[in-house]
């Protein structure tokens, strides 16, 4: 069975740098569409290119093994990213209430 958790990190990581899968693959010195098999769990990682990404991304090779801490961040960020948006939306209304509360002021 292949750890689809592996592909998904490395999808995750690649997008998050904002790189093609043709800059992984020239980086990893395969084609294009032998990168995709990877990002899409239908080819096992081997040992040394498991490295050789753990290298390309900055991250220990055992992170990218490591499923439940996988799991944790993937929540984490989705977590964030809501968060981050919450603030957007609290911060929106502050300022609608303080235009509100100035108009008030003005018109007394």
């Amino acid at each position: 069975m292949k750890d689809t958790t592996i592909s998904q990190k490395i999808r995750a990581l690649r997008k998050k740098r904002h790189w093609s899968q043709k800059h992984m693959a020239d980086l990893l010195g395969i084609s294009v569409p032998a990168y995709s098999k990877i990002e899409c769990a239908f080819t096992e990682v081997s040992v040394s290119r498991l490295k050789l990404l753990a290298i390309i991304f900055e991250v220990k090779t055992s992170w990218l093994l490591d499923e439940e801490e996988a799991v944790v961040r993937q929540e984490n960020e989705a977590l964030k990213e809501k968060l981050k948006i919450n603030n957007k939306e609290i911060m929106a209304l502050q300022r609608k209430l303080l235009a509100c509360f100035e108009a008030q002021t003005i018109d007394i």
